[in-house]
């Protein structure tokens, strides 16, 4: 049986709203950020014109991709029985993705408000309602058994209960002999978590996943350089660091060794929503049919330059099925 895939993370609907940048400014939102908001602010925010209204959640995009392109994958996330709740597993499990935890919360499903400006940079509005209640009884060692990889996102360390269900989690895959990946997420949310997150670094994981922005906050540095990145990543023996660079493709590094890749042409770009969700993607499905990690950047990047050029963080199937059939050829 092939082993399969893990991703703990938000389970969260999307609400993709196109906005010009005035309304970011007279809404105090910081382009290209992460908010989190509450119940008044979110009701607001609904009386937007949707484009789309789509499952999301950072996690649970990597996963989904992952399940289109026929690899293993399972998600752990929290959600109400609701509207929203119900939408976000019927949209997963369509991905062949199976959602896990049945536990259901008596609060309200989460939700994102995705607002995309005309330069496609999207900017979240994040209500977590139930998403972030995650606990250490949804977690058991049992969905460790016969797993490859354990995946989770650093937005998850916003709430005390999560974090220890999240450290309870990565015990239990590092007791399997299961790798442990990591999403920065965001670089508000490192800075919010940098000693957690530099903890996790040096002790727990083999895979850690960050854009440019995100790596220089960790290291606290003004530029981006290979040798200190390299440098710092090297504390943990072959721990796998995973750079994304927008327009300049991405950086692997490995036991202080590092290489570059080319990021692919983008002929029209529509919106950033999901880039890293879908570079995630790629690289994990790479490693999972054991491919050397240069083609795993590879598969990252045209996943990613994909999904910026279409509205939403996920792929038709229709869609998916071209790109698998571009990446096997």
């Amino acid at each position: 049986m092939t082993k399969k895939i893990i991703g703990i993370g938000n389970a969260i609907v999307d609400i993709l709203c196109k906005v010009d940048d005035d309304f970011l400014i007279k809404n105090n939102l910081i382009k290209a950020s992460m908010s989190l908001i509450d119940e008044d602010i979110a009701k607001k925010l609904s009386k937007l014109d949707s484009e789309k209204i789509t499952s999301g959640g950072s996690a649970g995009n990597t996963m989904a991709i992952l399940g289109q392109m026929d690899c293993k994958s399972e998600f752990l996330g929290k959600v109400a029985n609701d509207e929203f709740g119900q939408k976000f597993i019927s949209q997963l499990s369509s991905s062949k993705t199976k959602f896990i935890n049945n536990s259901f919360s008596n609060k309200s499903s989460a939700k994102s408000f995705i607002l995309v400006t005309p330069d496609a940079q999207r900017t979240m509005c994040t209500f977590l309602g139930c998403a972030s209640e995650i606990d250490e009884t949804d977690i058991n060692e049992e969905i460790f058994k016969n797993t490859s990889v354990l995946y989770l996102e650093g937005y998850l360390w916003d709430r005390e209960k999560t974090i220890n269900s999240l450290k309870k989690s990565i015990e239990l895959a590092k007791k399997n002999n299961v790798k442990v990946a990591f999403s920065l997420s965001d670089v508000f949310c490192v800075a919010r978590h940098k000693k957690d997150f530099l903890a996790l670094v040096k002790n727990d994981l083999d895979i850690l996943f960050a854009n440019e922005d995100e790596i220089l906050e960790l290291v606290s540095s003004a530029e981006f350089s290979m040798t200190e990145i390299a440098e710092f990543l090297k504390q943990k023996k072959d721990l796998i660091g995973v750079i994304t660079r927008s327009e300049k493709g991405c950086a692997v590094f490995q036991n202080n060794k590092f290489f570059e890749t080319k990021a692919n042409q983008i002929d029209n770009l529509i919106d950033t929503t999901g880039a890293g969700d879908a570079f995630a993607a790629g690289f994990l499905y790479a490693l999972s049919n054991d491919l050397p990690l240069k083609k795993a950047a590879e598969i990252g990047n045209i996943l990613a330059s994909k999904i910026i050029q279409k509205l939403g963080a996920r792929f038709d199937d229709e869609e998916i099925v071209l790109i698998s059939q571009n990446i096997k050829n």
